[in-house]
């Protein structure tokens, strides 16, 4: 995956998540992934299948395409 575009990710699904006003850890759970599955795509050490990353969209009601967004 291009970097610019995973950099985008990352920046997205930090601010989303403050925004909404949770933590890594129960967005990771809330999608039904492992305690530090955020934690991890946010700090570049993983990068989310595309059914994670649609299950994040639909957390936050986006269309998956937004969390790559500049």
């Amino acid at each position: 995956m291009n970097e610019k575009i995973v950099e985008n990710l990352r920046k997205n699904l930090k601010y989303l998540r403050k925004r909404y006003g949770c933590t890594s850890k129960q967005l990771s759970e809330l999608i039904g992934c492992d305690s530090s599955y955020i934690s991890k795509v946010e700090n570049g050490r993983l990068i989310p299948s595309l059914d994670k990353i649609i299950d994040i969209a639909n957390f936050f009601e986006i269309k998956f395409i937004d969390l790559f967004k500049d």
